[in-house]
């Protein structure tokens, strides 16, 4: 009995979850939203009201959602299409309104039960409902499509219908509008008087610079940025060594009590040990200078002096895949849930890089060396050192690279 309590979306790591039958009260938490790796959701059979929170379209990896025999009222809510790879879906037994169509065209449901509600128009045209028995669409307000015991969508009630609708969607995306240009306003006042008291500080603050925030000193000044990670790092000192790769050494570095980032200092050219091979250098700032991506490790900033040649990335706590991997007490602790988390960090780094960038990018070195993971086992690809971009209005051609052992076929 009671409320569900709010604290419920700290269970980050909670994949089921089920409270049918419990005489539950009140609102849906919103904080169940905040819930991202919850697979499966039976709120059920309780007494909870007012409408289904849209925050629940964050918890982007559900698969059932079972909220029937509750009193919930209002639209469903656009944003659960964000629910991909939902396949079961039940809100039957409550006082729903509006249109479903919006909601469901997207996606691939293959269970579905919107029975005793208020809901209206055509059946969206997707599996889950045209291959549902009446009995899962039955006593509504007006349902209309091609499903036996339902009207036509061409007839005058369905037409009435889809009028209704249309008009309240034009009412929404006037105000919608509305919204967007009132904020876009405020948004641009704040911006300006941000960047006006910016400039102030940095003026008055000039010869305190060493006390700044390291985030402010990327934009503030570029000798203080080299004399603050030469300093953190003792001159690359050994103490802060954390590991090595093909083009590179990485040192850990503390800006201040609550700031640790990583540096990678860019290795001599193996033909001559004076000379920094500008190389691999070149193109990790060009891969990373526009990637904004939660898998893929974050880029500070970089240097290029006559001493140090160096690029600055967010610390990653656990180091890299390899190292958890190759240590039994380690791989114990990492256990198969976040393993799998891993693994769905990775593929998502990769698709963005491939489908989302413009042009698409190429690793050519995905090995476990090059994934790194933060303090909550997160996945972030590093070391774009042999990253290429590739041009989609010609052919690409590469030169092998990559570690031997992972070298993807095709690569040449």
């Amino acid at each position: 009995m009671g409320n569900l309590p709010t604290k419920i979306g700290l269970f980050s790591h909670l994949a089921h979850l089920n409270l049918a039958s419990n005489n539950l009260s009140g609102s849906i938490p919103v904080q169940l939203g905040s819930c991202q790796n919850l697979l499966r959701l039976n709120l059920s059979r309780n007494k909870f009201r007012r409408s289904i929170p849209f925050e629940l379209g964050n918890a982007q990896f559900l698969e059932v959602l079972d909220l029937s025999h509750n009193i919930l009222t209002k639209d469903i809510p656009r944003e659960l299409g964000n629910l991909k790879v939902l396949q079961v879906l039940n809100i039957s037994h409550n006082n729903l309104c509006g249109s479903i169509a919006h909601v469901f065209d997207v996606l691939a449901l293959t269970s579905i039960d919107v029975s005793y509600n208020d809901l209206e128009g055509p059946l969206p045209n997707v599996k889950a409902f045209i291959e549902a028995p009446f009995e899962a669409i039955q006593h509504n307000k007006g349902l209309c499509g091609n499903l036996v015991g339902l009207p036509k969508c061409n007839s005058t009630m369905s037409k009435k219908s889809i009028r209704r609708v249309n008009t309240r969607i034009i009412v929404v995306l006037i105000l919608s509008l509305l919204r967007f240009l009132l904020l876009s306003c405020t948004f641009t006042v704040l911006v300006i008087i941000n960047h006006h008291r910016r400039r102030i500080i940095k003026r008055e603050n000039n010869e305190q610079a060493n006390d700044l925030d390291f985030m402010h000193i990327l934009s503030y000044d570029g000798k203080v940025f080299y004399d603050r990670i030469v300093k953190a790092t003792r001159g690359f000192d050994f103490e802060y060594y954390v590991g090595e790769g093909a083009y590179g050494i990485v040192y850990k570095a503390k800006i201040s009590e609550d700031q640790m980032v990583a540096v990678k200092q860019i290795s001599s050219s193996q033909e001559d040990s004076e000379i920094v091979d500008l190389i691999p250098f070149e193109r990790e700032i060009q891969a990373l200078r526009n990637i904004r991506h939660c898998n893929i490790v974050k880029f500070y900033g970089f240097c290029s002096h006559a001493q140090h040649c160096f690029l600055v990335y967010e610390y990653m706590a656990r180091g890299s895949l390899r190292t958890i991997l190759n240590d039994d007490e380690r791989a114990i602790e990492f256990q198969w849930d976040m393993r799998v988390n891993v693994v769905r960090g990775v593929a998502d780094a990769l698709s963005y890089m491939h489908h989302e960038c413009s042009p698409p990018l190429i690793h050519r070195d995905l090995t476990s060396n090059n994934i790194l993971l933060n303090s909550d086992y997160e996945a972030h690809v590093s070391d774009f050192g042999t990253a290429r971009l590739l041009r989609p209005d010609s052919s690409n051609w590469t030169a092998i690279a990559g570690t031997i052992g992972y070298i993807a076929p095709g690569t040449s």
